[in-house]
C-alpha cells in the first residue's frame, strides 16, 4: 500500500511539473529583426546576436536578418556583435505569444566620433575624443588591410610614432626620442597584463604569443604614462587587445603567401554557450628575411682579444674601409657577411587560448600561450638573432561590480628560453678564429708551428673553399650561443568607484623579475655561465596609483588628477603625478592641458649585463675611469688610488645607474568640424633627467691611455687581457625637447578618408658631463616625419576596399653602442587592394609593400626591408555552439 501511494504522488508531482513546464512553453514569445552598417545601411550577413547570461543565440543570414523564437517571457539583454564594429546591447522585454522586432544598426570599430579606448584610464571605456592622454589606435581594419610583413606593420601610420622593421616578423615602436638599438621605454601589454621579456626587458610585440588573426586593435598611448602604468611607461604604452570569443565568435582560417618565400597560416575557433566563452588560435609563419649588407670584421692582431677590432660596416658607416680591403678581409678569413653568419630565415610558431565566463556582475578569464621564433632584435653591440625563441605566459583575470563600485584582478607569469639564440657579431669572432685553425690543420703554418692564412689565398678562391669546409660549425655555433631562461610574475588590483560624479580609481601592483642569461655572468667570477650562480640578481617592483576624475560645468570640463608610489629593489621610491584638463567647446571639441611625470628603471640587463669576456657589464656600482697613472714598467697601476699616485687624473665618475625621468607638459585640440574633418594636434615640452645612455666604450685601456676602476678602487680586468677597458651604461645629465604631432582626417564620402600627419621633435638644449670623453648626445630619430594614408571601400566594385600608405622619413644621426653613422631618407609607399565575399565569408586581399622598392634600413644595421608583395585569403564562418 505505502508502494503504490509513492508511486501516485510521484506521478502527481509528474504531471505537475509537466504541466507546469507545458505552461511555460505556451508562455513563449520570439525576436526578430535584422543588422546593417549604420553608414551604408549593408547588411552584415553573420552577425552575433546573443542573449547575455541565457543560452539563446542566433546568426544574421546573408540578408542581415534574424530570429530567435520560442523564449520565454521575461527581461533580456540582447548583444549584437560583428567583426569590425562595435557591440551593440539593447533591452528588450519578450511577453507571451508575441514578436518583438529588433533593428540593429551598427557603427564601425574605424568612426573616430565614437571609437572607444581603454588604455587612456586603464581599464575604463571611454571616447578617445575625450581621453585625457594623447592616444593612437589601430582599428581592426588597418590592422586587416595593412601591406606589411606583419600585422603591427600598420603601426607605421600612426601620428607620432616612431617605427622601425628589424626583419619579416619583428618590429619596434617608440616615441619622442633618444632611442637606441635596445628599447625599453615603451611598456608593452596584451589585453592589459605585462608583455615583455623577463631577462632582456624587451617589449614583446610580434614575438609575443598572439596571433595575429586574434587581434582585434592596437591602442597606443603616445609619451609618459606612469602615473598609471608604473615602471618603463616612459615613452607610452602599447596595448595590444585580442579578440575575445562573445564579440568575435566563429571558425576563420587565415592563408598568406608571398616574395620572400613567404607563408603564414593561422587559425582560429571561439565560441560561447550562454555565459561560458573559449577561444584557441594558432599560427605557423616561415619567409626568409631581407638582407641588411652588414659585415662583421675582426683583426688577427691579437687573436686571444676578442671584439677588440670589431667593426660593423654597412652602406651607412662612416669612414668605412675600402671596397679593396674589406674584399681581401672577406678572402682571408677576417670579414664575413651575415649570410654566412646566419641562415636568414624567419619564423613564427603560435598557440594561444583562453576560457571565459561572462554575467552581468561578474567575469573571468584564464588564458596562456606558447611561441616559438627566429628573428633578428636590435643590439647596441650588433645584432641578435633570436633563434627557435620562446615565450610563454599564463595569466587570470577577475572583474565585478556591485552597485557603484567595480574591481578588477590579474596575475601573470611570463618566462621565456633563448633556444638557439646568438649574437652575429660575437659568432664573426668565433669564425675568424676557427677559419685560422682550419688553416693550420691544412698545414699552413709559420716557422713556429702557429696556424696562418698563406697570402695565396687572395687568388685562389678553391683554397677559401677548402678552408672554410674543413671549420668546425658545430663548435663555433656552441661558443656563440647566449642562454636566456628568465621569468618574470606580474599581478595587480584596481577598484573603481563613482561617487558623485566623481570617478575615483585605485590599483596596486606587484612584479617579481628573476633572470637567468650568459650575458649575465658574475662580476666575482667571470668564467661563471649564468650569473645567478654567482649572485642574486632577482628584481622587485611594487606600485600603488590613485586616480580622480571629474567633470563640471555642465561636464564641460573634465579634471583628471592621479598619482602614483613605486618601489624598486635597486632605487629609491619614485612619484609619479598626473594633472589633465580637457575642455569641450561642442560634443565634438576639446582642447587638453596636461603634465605628466614618468620614469624608466635601468632593466637587469643595463645593470648585470657581462659580455665579451667582461668588455661590457653593467652599471650596477658605478665605475671611475682614470686617465694615465700607469705603472714605471707601463702597466696599468692595480688600484685607483696607486693610479692617482702615479700621476694619473680622474677623467670621470660613472656612477651607478639611477631611474631616468621625464617631465611633460602637452597641450592638444582634437575635434570633427561639420562631421567631414577630424583634426588631432598636440604640443609638448619634455624635460629629461638622468636619462640612460646606449652602450658605449667609457674606457678604452691602453690603447687610449684610459683605465677603468671598480667601486672599490680595483682595477677593471676582463678575460681578453684588456685591463681597464670598459663598455657599459650611464646616465647622461638632462636634456629639453620640444615637439609636436598634427594629424588631419578627411571624411571625403562615408566609404573614402585620407588621414595625414606632420610631427616634428627637436633637442632644444641638453647638459652633457661626458662630452670630453667623446661621447655624443643625440636624439637618435628624424626631426621630422610625414604620414598620409587613402582608405575606401565599395568604390568601382561592391564590398571592395583598399588602402595606400607613404610615409617620408627624413635622414638622420644614429649613434648607439657600435652603431654609428647617418641614415638617407626613407619614403615608403604601401597599396592593399581587397574584395569581401561576404555570403561565403571569404575576403581576398593583395599587399604591395615599399611598392618602390626604397633601399634605406628604419634603422642602422637592420635589413632593408625590400618590395614585399603577399596575397591572403581569409575564410570565417559563425560558431557551432549557438
Amino acid at each position: 500500500m505505502g508502494n503504490a501511494l509513492r508511486l501516485a504522488a510521484s506521478a502527481l508531482l509528474f504531471l505537475f511539473v509537466f504541466a507546469s513546464f507545458s505552461a511555460t512553453s505556451y508562455a513563449q514569445g520570439s525576436i526578430k529583426g535584422s543588422v546593417v552598417d549604420e553608414k551604408t545601411g549593408e547588411a552584415l550577413a553573420g552577425a552575433t546576436i546573443r542573449l547575455l547570461a541565457s543560452k539563446y543565440g542566433a546568426k544574421a543570414d546573408a540578408n542581415g536578418k534574424f530570429a530567435l523564437s520560442n523564449l520565454p517571457e521575461g527581461f533580456y539583454k540582447v548583444q549584437v556583435s560583428y567583426v569590425g564594429y562595435k557591440a551593440v546591447v539593447k533591452n528588450v522585454i519578450v511577453q507571451p505569444n508575441e514578436t518583438v522586432t529588433l533593428d540593429v544598426k551598427m557603427q564601425s570599430m574605424e568612426t573616430y566620433v565614437n571609437e572607444v579606448v581603454v588604455t587612456a584610464s586603464k581599464g575604463r571605456q571611454e571616447k578617445k575624443l575625450e581621453a585625457p592622454i594623447t592616444i593612437e589606435t589601430i582599428g581592426f581594419d588597418a590592422l586587416k588591410q595593412t601591406a606589411s610583413t606583419s600585422a603591427l606593420g600598420a603601426a607605421a601610420k600612426l601620428k607620432g610614432v616612431d617605427f622601425v622593421e628589424r626583419g619579416v616578423n619583428t618590429v619596434d615602436i617608440t616615441s619622442r626620442g633618444l632611442n637606441t638599438q635596445f628599447n625599453t621605454r615603451m611598456l608593452t601589454l596584451v589585453d592589459g597584463r605585462l608583455a615583455t621579456l623577463p631577462g632582456l626587458g624587451l617589449p614583446q610585440f610580434t614575438l609575443a604569443p598572439n596571433p595575429t588573426l586574434d587581434i582585434a586593435s592596437v591602442e597606443v598611448a603616445v609619451g609618459p604614462a606612469a602615473a598609471l602604468y608604473g615602471p618603463n611607461a616612459h615613452a607610452g604604452v602599447v596595448n595590444i587587445i585580442t579578440k575575445d570569443p562573445f564579440s568575435f565568435s566563429g571558425a576563420e582560417v587565415q592563408v598568406r603567401g608571398g616574395t620572400q618565400s613567404l607563408y603564414d597560416i593561422g587559425l582560429r575557433y571561439a565560441d560561447h554557450v550562454g555565459s561560458f566563452g573559449w577561444k584557441v588560435t594558432g599560427q605557423l609563419m616561415s619567409a626568409k628575411q631581407f638582407e641588411s649588407g652588414n659585415v662583421f670584421t675582426y683583426s688577427r692582431s691579437n687573436p686571444t682579444a676578442l671584439g677588440e677590432n670589431q667593426t660593423l660596416v654597412n652602406r651607412e658607416s662612416p669612414n668605412p674601409i675600402s671596397r679593396q680591403d674589406l674584399e681581401r678581409m672577406l678572402l682571408d678569413g677576417r670579414a664575413f657577411r651575415e649570410t654566412q653568419l646566419s641562415a636568414m630565415e624567419a619564423s613564427l610558431r603560435k598557440i594561444d587560448g583562453g576560457l571565459y565566463y561572462q554575467a552581468p556582475s561578474f567575469n573571468a578569464k584564464v588564458a596562456a600561450g606558447y611561441a616559438q621564433s627566429t628573428g633578428f632584435v636590435g643590439s647596441n653591440f650588433g645584432v641578435l638573432e633570436a633563434n627557435g625563441y620562446v615565450i610563454q605566459y599564463q595569466n587570470a583575470q577577475l572583474s565585478g561590480q556591485t552597485g557603484d563600485l567595480s574591481w578588477f584582478a590579474q596575475v601573470t607569469r611570463t618566462a621565456n628560453e633563448a633556444g638557439n639564440s646568438f649574437q652575429l657579431h660575437d659568432k664573426a669572432e668565433f669564425m675568424a678564429a676557427e677559419f685560422l685553425r682550419s688553416s693550420g690543420r691544412l698545414g699552413f703554418v709559420d716557422a713556429q708551428g702557429r696556424p696562418i692564412v698563406p697570402a695565396r689565398i687572395y687568388s685562389s678562391p678553391s683554397l677559401y673553399d677548402s678552408i672554410y669546409s674543413r671549420m668546425n660549425f658545430a663548435a663555433i655555433n656552441s661558443a656563440a650561443r647566449a642562454t636566456d631562461k628568465s621569468q618574470l610574475y606580474d599581478s595587480e588590483i584596481q577598484l573603481r568607484y563613482a561617487w558623485s560624479g566623481l570617478e575615483i580609481v585605485g590599483g596596486f601592483q606587484y612584479r617579481y623579475y628573476n633572470p637567468s642569461a650568459s650575458f649575465l655572468s658574475g662580476f666575482d667570477n667571470p668564467a661563471a655561465v649564468n650569473f645567478g650562480a654567482a649572485r642574486d640578481i632577482t628584481a622587485t617592483e611594487i606600485g600603488g596609483y590613485l586616480q580622480l576624475d571629474k567633470r563640471f560645468f555642465d561636464n564641460k570640463l573634465r579634471a583628471t588628477l592621479a598619482a602614483r608610489y613605486d618601489k624598486h629593489t635597486y632605487y629609491d621610491p619614485q612619484f609619479s603625478p598626473k594633472v589633465s584638463l580637457v575642455y569641450s567647446f561642442t560634443p565634438n571639441q576639446n582642447l587638453r592641458l596636461s603634465f605628466n611625470r614618468a620614469f624608466k628603471v635601468p632593466v637587469i640587463l643595463e645593470n648585470h649585463l657581462f659580455l665579451l669576456g667582461g668588455l661590457a657589464r653593467g652599471n650596477v656600482n658605478g665605475w671611475t675611469v682614470v686617465q694615465g697613472g700607469t705603472q714605471p714598467n707601463g702597466a696599468p697601476s692595480n688600484t685607483l688610488n696607486e693610479a692617482l699616485q702615479n700621476g694619473g687624473t680622474i677623467q670621470a665618475r660613472y656612477n651607478r645607474l639611477s631611474p631616468e625621468q621625464v617631465n611633460s607638459f602637452e597641450l592638444g585640440y582634437k575635434g570633427v568640424i561639420s562631421d567631414k574633418l577630424f583634426f588631432d594636434v598636440v604640443g609638448y615640452y619634455s624635460i629629461y633627467k638622468n636619462f640612460i645612455s646606449p652602450a658605449f666604450e667609457i674606457a678604452g685601456g691602453a690603447a687610449r691611455n684610459a683605465f677603468a676602476y671598480d667601486k672599490d678602487g680595483n682595477l677593471l680586468r676582463n678575460t681578453l687581457n684588456q685591463p681597464g677597458r670598459l663598455v657599459t651604461y650611464f646616465n647622461y645629465g638632462s636634456a629639453t625637447i620640444i615637439g609636436g604631432d598634427f594629424g588631419l582626417t578627411y571624411f571625403i564620402s562615408p566609404d573614402v578618408s585620407l588621414e595625414t600627419s606632420f610631427s616634428f621633435i627637436n633637442l632644444a638644449d641638453s647638459e652633457n658631463p661626458f662630452e670630453r670623453q667623446g661621447i655624443p648626445l643625440v636624439l637618435n630619430v628624424p626631426t621630422t616625419k610625414y604620414k598620409a594614408t587613402l582608405s575606401a571601400r565599395n568604390q568601382l566594385v561592391k564590398n571592395s576596399f583598399f588602402a595606400l600608405h607613404g610615409r617620408h622619413i627624413p635622414g638622420y644621426l644614429f649613434r648607439a653602442g657600435r652603431w654609428n653613422g647617418r641614415l638617407n631618407d626613407r619614403t615608403v609607399v604601401d597599396l592593399t587592394l581587397g574584395y569581401e565575399w561576404k555570403p561565403q565569408g571569404l575576403t581576398f586581399q593583395l599587399g604591395f609593400n615599399n611598392i618602390f622598392d626604397n633601399k634605406t634600413p628604419d634603422v642602422l644595421g637592420a635589413p632593408i626591408m625590400r618590395r614585399f608583395i603577399s596575397a591572403t585569403v581569409t575564410y570565417g564562418i559563425g560558431g557551432f555552439a549557438n
